[in-house]
């Protein structure tokens, strides 16, 4: 029966029905006119793993015990081709195909057109950006970063002096403004306040500074205060006049509010010096979000 495996014959064997049917009928390829002609002739001795070679189709089929399988017809795939815009190389209509994208350039990139073709990008200018474009032919172009644009305000006020009450917690007041890109403060409402403006939430560098009158008793303060409440104090003793800084990185949201508080505890009253020499200021710059 097929099957059966090779059978070396020696000088002299007794060469029998059986193993011609077996070892030579069974396990060739048979050739028929077709299946029908193929199915007569093999009625009653099919086995599996004969092998049969059909004429009208110019098939090669195996019998695996249940059925006759196709193991030699033509698929429907006959070639690989590659089209003029498929950015393709390597079609071939028979062998082994080796496909690949046709970069003509370092850098270039395939990108689909959304008509069914591809389109190449070349590689951009060096720092540039690759952003989406829908007026482009492939939704895309490379572009020049955009210049980072300076965001914050640097308050200081024109009077020459602001007079403080002993240990008494003040807000500085500012009438003037070195810059504020984004309508951080008012010189006419609520001066003493630095305020976040809608969409630039985020963190901010603020500074403050200020220069005490001359007096040699208690402590000179500074105070960052926000939405009305301390945040972070910077003080001294006094050993007359006193220029005290301060420098603090802070989370803030839109409508949040930062105010510059001072404290002296000479005893007495005393001077904060201003003026257009800017011995005081306050100022923020936006970090990032």
């Amino acid at each position: 029966m097929a099957g059966a495996g090779y059978k070396l014959f020696n000088t002299g064997d007794v060469l029998t029905a059986a193993q011609v049917n077996t070892y030579l009928q069974e396990q060739t390829v048979m050739v028929f006119a077709s299946a029908t002609a193929r199915t007569t002739a093999l009625s009653g001795v099919l086995a599996e793993g004969m092998m049969s070679y059909l004429q009208d189709t110019n098939a090669v089929e195996v019998y695996d015990g249940s059925a006759w399988v196709s193991i030699g017809s033509s698929g429907d795939i006959t070639g690989i081709t590659t089209g003029a815009n498929s950015g393709l190389t390597g079609g071939v209509t028979s062998g082994t195909a080796d496909l690949k994208v046709n970069f003509a350039s370092k850098g270039q990139l395939a990108v689909g057109t959304g008509s069914g073709t591809t389109g190449f990008l070349n590689v951009g200018t060096n720092g540039y950006t690759l952003v989406a474009d829908s007026a482009e032919t492939t939704g895309l172009k490379w572009q020049a970063p955009a210049a980072a644009s300076f965001v914050g305000v640097a308050l200081y006020d024109t009077n020459a002096y602001q007079n403080l009450a002993n240990s008494t917690n003040t807000a500085v007041t500012f009438n003037s403004e070195r810059f504020d890109t984004d309508g951080f403060h008012s010189t006419t409402t609520n001066t003493s306040r630095i305020t976040i403006p809608s969409g630039k939430g985020g963190k901010y560098l603020v500074t403050a500074q200020t220069a005490f009158d001359l007096n040699a008793t208690g402590l000179r303060e500074i105070k960052l205060y926000k939405n009305g409440a301390q945040v972070n104090r910077t003080f001294t003793s006094s050993a007359g006049y006193q220029l005290v800084t301060q420098t603090y990185i802070i989370d803030l949201v839109a409508t949040d509010y930062i105010e510059m508080f001072v404290l002296q505890s000479s005893g007495g009253a005393l001077d904060i010096y201003k003026g257009t020499t800017e011995q005081t200021f306050f100022q923020a710059v936006y970090l990032g979000a």
